[in-house]
Parts: C-alpha cells; structure tokens; sequence
C-alpha cells in the first residue's frame, strides 16, 4: 500500500509539471505580437520674453517653418492714472486664421514714484501659432494709458 501511494504521488507530480509546462509554452497564434509604428514630432523647448517700450504692443516672433507651441502665457502690464480700468488681450495666427485670447489680470501693486497700478497675469494655455507670424499682447484702458507691457510664452517649436 506505501508503493502504491510513493506511485500515485510520483504520477501526480509529473502531471502537475506537464500541466505546468504547456501553460508556459503559449499556443503559437496566442504569440503573436501586433507591433505599431508611433512617430514622434520633433520637439524643441522654446521660451521669450519680450516688451514693446512705453505704451506699445509685447511681440513674440514665432520661427519660420515651425509651428509654436505655447503651454504658458506671463504678463505684467501697468496702467496710469491709478485706479484705472486695464484690459489684456493675446492676438496671433494658427491655421491662418487671427484668434484673440483675452487674459484675466491681478492688481499687484501701485507704484508711489510714478502713480503706476502694475498687473499681472499667468496662464497655462496651449496654443498652436502660425510659422512666421507674431504672438502680440495688447493693453487697453478706457480710464488711462497704458504702460510697459512684458509678454514671456513658453513651450516648443515643433515643425508641424
């Protein structure tokens, strides 16, 4: 009765390894791989900052024969006499079409010396502009004259 038991043990084991062997060994159509081809766009990170002078539009030079891509806008903008209204605006070209992005500003401080309200405005944004064109941010106030205005973007040339 003890052979019988070392026997049928024996014959459980090399069951349970053949069972083993043939879930590790997959069937050949279950191995077959589907491979994709993924190309990626050619990326470079680019960031600027740029100011027009004294009452005058921020530009923003997009390279020809790269489209820009911008995930981040930053202002800063100011507006006399203090206590005027001021307005910021992001004009620029994607797709060949003007497109007009208006930008909530933060009062931050007034500056004594000169009577200056200064704004500011941080963005993330994802913007496609146009290869050649210009990314501007104008001010506007109804109460006053606008400032210096800095506009810096960032994100990437990519030739799309």
């Amino acid at each position: 009765m003890k052979r019988l038991k070392t026997h049928l043990a024996l014959a459980a084991v090399l069951v349970g390894l053949a069972i083993a062997s043939m879930m590790i060994k997959p069937h050949s159509t279950s191995a077959q791989v589907s491979i994709s081809r993924v190309e990626l766009v050619p990326s470079v990170p680019f960031a600027e900052t740029e100011s027009g002078g004294f009452g005058l539009p921020a530009t923003v030079k997009v390279p020809a024969g790269q489209t820009l891509i911008v995930e981040t806008l930053s202002l800063q903008m100011d507006v006399t006499p203090s206590g005027s209204q001021l307005e910021a605006s992001i004009n620029y070209k994607s797709a060949g079409k003007s497109v007009t992005l208006f930008v909530p500003l933060s009062y931050v401080y007034t500056q004594s010396s000169n009577g200056f309200d200064t704004y500011i405005a941080t963005q993330a944004v994802r913007l496609y502009a146009d290869p050649g064109t210009s990314i501007t941010l104008t001010g506007y106030s109804p109460t006053g004259s606008t400032g210096t205005l800095f506009l810096t973007v960032s994100g990437y040339r990519s030739e799309l």
